[in-house]
């Protein structure tokens, strides 16, 4: 089950798919994990404490409708959905 916290009732602004270690920059309203995965950085708005350095199963999808405007993977496979809103 995916809970959705933050406000995650809007439409998708298009999709970016990362299977390699480039640091990613945007504004996006969700994560879905598409091969465990590994964070070296993750930056949500409103949110503290931190999302690295732990294996994240295939199949998660994380969810910020506030938006997460950065991440870096340190491995796995990902699916980062844009927002359409623009604050």
């Amino acid at each position: 089950m995916n809970a959705d916290l933050k406000g995650n009732a809007g439409a998708c602004g298009g999709v970016v798919v990362v299977t390699d270690t480039t640091p990613i920059t945007g504004n996006f309203h969700a994560i879905q994990v598409l091969e465990t995965a590994n964070f070296s950085t993750f930056t949500e708005t409103e949110d503290t404490g931190s999302m690295t350095g732990f294996d994240i199963p295939a199949g998660t999808i994380l969810y910020n409708g506030l938006g997460i405007t950065a991440f870096t993977l340190t491995s796995g496979k990902v699916r980062a959905y844009k927002s359409v809103r623009t604050a």
